[in-house]
């Protein structure tokens, strides 16, 4: 998009002086830039006609939820007419909150970061918009038919619960230190909220127990498990509180969901790769839980 073609869309907006600082994602479906002004930063988010207008109206429902009015995400900022999203050059465009800190990272300290903020999103009430991510496993048994692990593969999603019918909350779907920020007076706030609203609390648990903390080595394929995260992010989440069994399970089980979700993502030549970080993650289960109530 060309100077003219931003300031139309910038003018949009009540802002100072504002101009494209930087591009920080150059995605002609999801484009992101860096706004300055004269009183401040700010984020502008686009998406391409390609995105149904419903998904941008819960994108935007989630922000005012979240950031706005629970300070647990970046605010948006209504345009002049008072809307939160607007239609130009052929995206949908919304204005949110730059946020003044650092990104988390994975380490112990702050997956506990994370977990606490977690913890604080799921009781969250009084929201209604339905999340667009899909809790039915339905659709994946059509996946990988013609795979040697297709038996095990079937009989892994048929131990899978039905997670409609489990704990719904305010989730967000892809929560990890890669989509959260530490503000300046130590707040951790969510960011990338494209799939947020309510769902399952267990998928969402569940993303980082295989997606992110199997260790996975891309050259020698060799991998381990970051135990140390885990333990963290669950001491985060339950404080002093013990996890039963049940939700143990269930974490898992969303941690196998998730993790299959993701499956056919990148590509053909990656599924055997993720095949295994699958059933290595899997493996560690029983030893995840040891470590917590072994003793």
């Amino acid at each position: 998009m060309n100077l003219s073609q931003m300031q139309s869309v910038l003018a949009k907006w009540k802002l100072d002086n504002p101009f494209v600082e930087k591009c920080l994602k150059e995605d002609s479906v999801r484009p992101v830039y860096q706004i300055k002004t004269d009183s401040g930063r700010c984020i502008l988010k686009g998406y391409s006609y390609e995105t149904p207008e419903e998904t941008i109206k819960s994108n935007v429902s989630s922000h005012l939820f979240l950031g706005n009015e629970k300070g647990l995400a970046p605010r948006i900022f209504p345009t002049e007419t008072g809307d939160y999203y607007i239609s130009c050059q052929g995206y949908w465009f919304y204005l949110m909150e730059f946020v003044e800190g650092r990104q988390l990272s994975e380490t112990p300290d702050d997956e506990f970061r994370l977990g606490q903020a977690a913890r604080k999103m799921h009781e969250l009430q009084e929201y209604s918009v339905k999340s667009p991510f899909t809790q039915s496993k339905l659709g994946y048994y059509e996946w990988f038919r013609d795979r040697g692990f297709v038996q095990e593969f079937d009989a892994i999603l048929d131990s899978i619960p039905d997670f409609e019918k489990l704990d719904q909350c305010f989730v967000h779907t892809d929560m990890g230190p890669h989509n959260a920020m530490m503000d300046q007076n130590g707040r951790v706030v969510f960011v990338d909220l494209d799939d947020s609203g309510i769902g399952s609390r267990f998928l969402d648990l569940g993303w980082p127990f295989i997606m992110q903390f199997v260790d996975f080595n891309h050259d020698t394929e060799e991998m381990h498990y970051r135990f140390d995260l885990a333990e963290s992010f669950l001491r985060g989440y339950y404080g002093e509180n013990d996890i039963t069994r049940e939700e143990f399970d269930l974490i898992f089980h969303g941690a196998e969901q998730m993790h299959i979700s993701y499956m056919q993502t990148y590509g053909p030549y990656a599924v055997d790769s993720l095949w295994k970080i699958l059933i290595f993650g899997r493996s560690q289960k029983e030893t995840l839980w040891n470590r917590i109530y072994g003793h």
